[in-house]
């Protein structure tokens, strides 16, 4: 178990400082977390239960010595990861998506106005799904892209640089102008059907940038060693193409940092 050293770290630091202030959930847990193998355990596990009881009941009586039956936050959570680390196949959806919201709570308790919500992970990652072939034919929309960008900013308290919203908001974008030139020219029927191939284009461009970056992100991510001047090459021109440029903090950016800071093969 994870946090039984801590937990009779702390309940053994009290037994030999200051045992009036072990109290009953000092005892429960470590009871619950710790296993008598031999007569000294027994005994230490025995005299903390007993100095809990008594510290209680002299509290009862002389309110400023002993401790009150209290539970901490901190107690509640480490029996929760200690639960957790314990059966952790008992862990549900529901479990799962009521711990995320008490999260989110404490989050908010400490002033973090921007703090991510986890129980959004899901429906983001839905909507990822959704984009996805919409980014690679070059059909999101600007709304689309909209929503996207608020639902990831709620659910991880910001966008990624370089990401799949970024892809789907320039795609959006590009789709706006080609629309916004076909809705304004005069020049007839010709000049309509010339912005189709275009948008067909900057969709296709799009679409070989993400297959680039879904091949090379896993050695970002994972193995930076691994990452060749070859990959860093690739990924930049598919970028240079659909983007115009490289974006600060994308996959080719990193990637080509991997490969330039990797140090040169020595010669046999």
């Amino acid at each position: 178990m994870a946090s039984i050293d801590a937990i009779q770290g702390t309940v053994l630091d009290k037994l030999q400082k200051d045992p009036l202030s072990i109290t009953t959930e000092d005892a429960r847990r470590l009871s619950e977390n710790f296993e008598a193998k031999d007569e000294r355990s027994a005994k230490i596990i025995s005299a903390v239960e007993s100095l809990a009881l008594a510290a209680q009941e002299i509290h009862e009586e002389t309110p400023a010595l002993g401790q009150g039956p209290h539970t901490s936050l901190l107690t509640i959570v480490n029996d929760l990861k200690v639960a957790v680390d314990n059966n952790p196949a008992e862990v549900t959806s529901e479990i799962l998506k009521t711990t995320q919201g008490i999260v989110s709570k404490m989050q908010k308790a400490i002033g973090q106005t921007n703090a991510p919500h986890p129980e959004l992970e899901v429906e983001l990652q839905k909507e990822f799904a959704k984009i996805v072939p919409k980014v690679e034919q070059g059909t999101v929309t600007k709304e689309e892209a909209d929503h996207l960008h608020s639902l990831e900013a709620r659910a991880h308290g910001h966008t990624e640089k370089g990401g799949l919203t970024a892809a789907a908001q320039s795609v959006a974008a590009k789709r706006e102008r080609a629309l916004s030139l076909s809705d304004n020219t005069n020049a007839g029927p010709t000049a309509n059907a010339k912005s189709i191939p275009a948008e067909q284009s900057a969709a296709n461009k799009e679409a070989n940038l993400k297959k680039a970056e879904a091949t090379i992100a896993p050695k970002v991510e994972n193995e930076p060693e691994a990452v060749t001047k070859e990959d860093a090459a690739l990924v930049q021109s598919r970028e240079h193409r659909a983007h115009g440029h490289v974006k600060k903090g994308s996959i080719a950016a990193e990637a080509q940092h991997f490969a330039d800071t990797k140090p040169p093969v020595e010669a046999v």
